[in-house]
């Protein structure tokens, strides 16, 4: 019984993996030939991280995945973000976000590799609330030992607000 399920399993395998070539095959003959199809002159436009600013320069709105504490955050001028509590910050302090993942607007976008260089955008976030959240509750209990214990805890967050949110030309 078990050698029939296996030898199952491995013919399911390789009917998977043949079709699964085949479509490969058929998607890169079609891209081959669509290469092979433009052609290959000078007069396109060389892509330089000037041109692709002022591309993206020229849009109306812009927004940025900013990595804050380990987590990306997708921000837009005038947005309020809420993020575990930062330590070190009063109320009314400005911020400069630096590690930014991507950068732009309706049409085009910049991405970095891991980050975006900081001399492409200015985006500045001004803490403007450190208040308790919710409270969460946490349940733990071990079986047949009569051990229940309920905790109650607030988490702490900080609320920035994005006062600035500039692409630099």
């Amino acid at each position: 019984m078990l050698r029939s399920f296996t030898s199952r399993m491995v013919g399911a395998a390789q009917r998977t993996n043949s079709a699964v070539t085949a479509s490969a095959v058929r998607l890169f003959s079609a891209t081959s030939t669509a290469t092979q199809a433009t052609p290959t002159s000078s007069t396109a436009s060389p892509s330089t991280p000037s041109s692709e600013l002022s591309l993206l320069r020229n849009q109306l709105r812009y927004y940025a995945v900013a990595e804050i504490k380990n987590r990306p955050y997708l921000i837009t001028k005038n947005d309020i973000i809420v993020l575990d509590r930062l330590k070190d910050v009063k109320l009314g302090d400005v911020i400069e976000l630096n590690q930014i993942k991507e950068l732009g607007s309706k049409d085009y976008a910049i991405q970095g590799a891991p980050y975006v260089s900081s001399e492409y955008y200015s985006i500045k976030a001004t803490v403007i609330e450190q208040p308790k959240g919710k409270i969460v509750e946490t349940f733990k209990k071990k079986r047949r030992k009569h051990f229940q214990r309920r905790y109650h805890i607030k988490p702490l967050h900080t609320l920035l607000r994005v006062s600035e949110l500039e692409v630099k030309a």
